[in-house]
């Protein structure tokens, strides 16, 4: 061929090319308008604005709250004053005690330890008439004593109890229908860990750990209650010296709860005057029992420091209790109740030094 062929054919393949090139490009744009036309009309873009727009204020929102906590951490590093912390605390109780001296004459006219039983309380524990067999007119006054009787060992004598376990509330000690699972269990529980997170190895504590992760309760609180609630059903299913050597002095039944029969749980209680309270007056408060031992679960609380830990390692590198930690709430000073338990339910007080019970949350 010679030069001006192979020129012409040069020019006729660049131009077919370009042609070809153009061709994909008007192809693409005209996919992209397509694309365009389909997705971003004018009532997309509206959407994707508003969309926009309360992504904006949420962002808003958040940042308002952050800076709260922030100002609420740093106030927390700021000292108090205590004289007028002191002072603030003092006019609380002071308030809190006259109103409970105010109401003690009232107290004492309607629940009198010396007078008989009620016969509506007899029958909401009983449910049934009461017997007309001679009986002394009489109840003796509640000791706050432990059980004596002459006849029977300590560690023998439990406090006669009602309870359906089968009924689906807070308060029910589900874990007695499972007689066959709870009898083996060892008297003494091997972790700490097992009322705080749950445990496959002891069927007793898992389910007391169950029953409490359903309160708002603080580690300490559950730990304190779940090991005493543990030590109780342990002398309750299987009564021994042992067992009942196990169990605190302010938890061992008294003889005024041997005087009705009465839900388990009561016995539960860290004080002898309050369990006796509530017996004697548990035909008022049992139908809102769930919202007394709801409300009391958030008011109970252990002495303990907020910022200490109640675990340690011991010599085999094993998490268990402090000694300090048990001490204290082994013995019955180590637990208190916020003034809000004391102003609203004052009856169950009743007979108690105020001043030795109150805790106040700093």
């Amino acid at each position: 061929m010679s030069s001006n062929e192979k020129k012409r054919l040069r020019d006729r393949r660049s131009q077919q090319t370009l042609r070809e090139k153009k061709l994909r490009h008007a192809a693409q744009l005209e996919e992209k308008v397509a694309h365009c036309e389909q997705h971003h009309n004018d009532q997309s873009v509206q959407r994707l604005l508003q969309v926009i727009k309360g992504l904006r204020k949420q962002n808003d929102t958040l940042l308002t709250h952050q800076k709260s906590l922030k100002s609420l951490v740093n106030s927390w590093e700021i000292e108090p004053d205590e004289s007028i912390l002191s002072d603030h605390s003092r006019q609380d109780l002071s308030s809190l005690y006259t109103e409970i001296s105010n109401r003690e004459a009232q107290f004492a006219l309607q629940t009198n330890f010396n007078e008989s039983i009620p016969e509506q309380a007899r029958n909401h524990f009983l449910n049934a008439p009461i017997p007309t067999v001679s009986t002394p007119s009489q109840i003796p006054s509640p000791c706050l004593e432990p059980l004596s009787d002459e006849h029977m060992p300590l560690w023998k004598q439990i406090p006669p109890h009602v309870d359906d376990f089968s009924t689906k509330t807070l308060i029910s000690c589900q874990w007695f229908l499972y007689p066959e699972l709870i009898i083996p269990c060892p008297d003494v529980p091997n972790s700490p860990l097992d009322f705080l997170y749950g445990t496959k190895t002891n069927p007793l504590a898992d389910m007391i750990h169950t029953a409490l992760v359903r309160r708002p309760i603080r580690d300490p609180e559950r730990l304190c209650t779940g090991w005493l609630t543990y030590h109780f059903s342990r002398w309750i299913i299987a009564p021994s010296p042992e067992t009942y050597g196990r169990l605190p002095v302010f938890l061992r039944p008294v003889q005024g709860q041997m005087t009705l029969p009465h839900p388990l749980v009561l016995d539960f209680l860290p004080w002898p005057r309050i369990r006796l309270n509530l017996i004697r007056r548990w035909h008022l408060y049992s139908k809102d029992r769930d919202a007394l031992f709801g409300f009391m679960a958030c008011c109970v609380k252990i002495r303990w420091p907020w910022n200490e830990t109640i675990l340690e390692r011991d010599e085999r590198n094993e998490l268990c209790i402090k000694k300090a930690f048990y001490d204290m709430f082994m013995s019955e000073s180590g637990w208190g109740l916020t003034p809000e338990f004391i102003r609203r339910y004052p009856d169950l007080v009743e007979g108690m030094d105020i001043s030795q019970i109150v805790i106040e949350l700093l």
